[in-house]
């Protein structure tokens, strides 16, 4: 457990201190904010109250910019080290293959979560600006449905980024086939998901899309199904890094 503390530490140190996370903060919180006054524009115009709380988490413009996010976080992960030849010597050493690869998603995801704490101030500012006789608002169960959902759809995405940053030394390459593969799936089962006209391809596009997910959890909708499913996508997506790390120690 210590060797685990001291490498999310040493993470943490690497994420926290680094210009192009800060860069990545920037432009996402740029997002968010963007967001919300679009959401504001929204209730001025007669819009729900319960789709304005929906949308603080699951907003378009956030869903589909967390693939092009969530690869720049994790890009260096693995390619940095790869490159500078830090990553051989780390495994000439008594450290097990499965605690560097969960100390660095860990770490990824202590900044993917911070990324998102505006929206709590969004939602409190939301608040405020109620008419003082309307009550609830806004629902903290949709609130604590869209920050599960966020935290699941970031696990899978940050497991992804994760391998695609362990196959290569480019940190380049690695943020682009994160992009593309987490963009395509968005993307592709989002489309299936509203668009298709066999119910068959629209059943599987509304399983297997992050967005409909999404939406579906800033609504309060917790399905154990979903849960387990991202669990089980993250939990294969580490399991692959691991082994392919492993294969670069032997």
């Amino acid at each position: 457990m210590s060797t685990f503390a001291t490498l999310l530490g040493k993470e943490l140190r690497a994420c926290f201190c680094s210009p192009a996370a800060y860069v990545v903060m920037f432009f996402f919180w740029a997002l968010t904010g963007g967001n919300f006054v679009w959401l504001l524009g929204q209730l001025a115009h007669g819009e729900s109250l319960t789709l304005a709380t929906q949308l603080l988490f699951s907003g378009p413009l956030l869903t589909f910019s967390l693939p092009v996010v969530v690869p720049l976080i994790t890009m260096r992960l693995f390619a940095e080290e790869r490159k500078l030849g830090t990553l051989e010597a780390l495994l000439t050493t008594p450290v097990r293959v499965h605690e560097l690869v969960l100390a660095k998603f860990a770490g990824a995801m202590a900044f993917y979560m911070v990324l998102w704490l505006p929206v709590f101030a969004y939602a409190f500012i939301q608040h405020r600006l109620c008419p003082p006789g309307v009550a609830g608002f806004p629902d903290l169960g949709a609130l604590a449905g869209g920050a599960v959902g966020t935290v699941l759809v970031g696990a899978v995405y940050i497991a992804v980024g994760l391998l695609m940053s362990s196959l290569t030394s480019n940190q380049i390459v690695a943020a682009i086939g994160g992009f593309a593969l987490l963009f395509g799936e968005t993307l592709g089962f989002t489309i299936l998901a509203y668009s298709a006209t066999n119910p068959l391809m629209r059943l599987v596009g509304q399983y297997y899309s992050s967005f409909a997910h999404l939406m579906d959890f800033a609504r309060g909708i917790i399905d154990s199904r979903i849960v387990v499913l991202y669990v089980a996508y993250a939990a294969w997506f580490l399991f692959a890094t691991v082994k392919v790390v492993e294969g670069k120690r032997a």
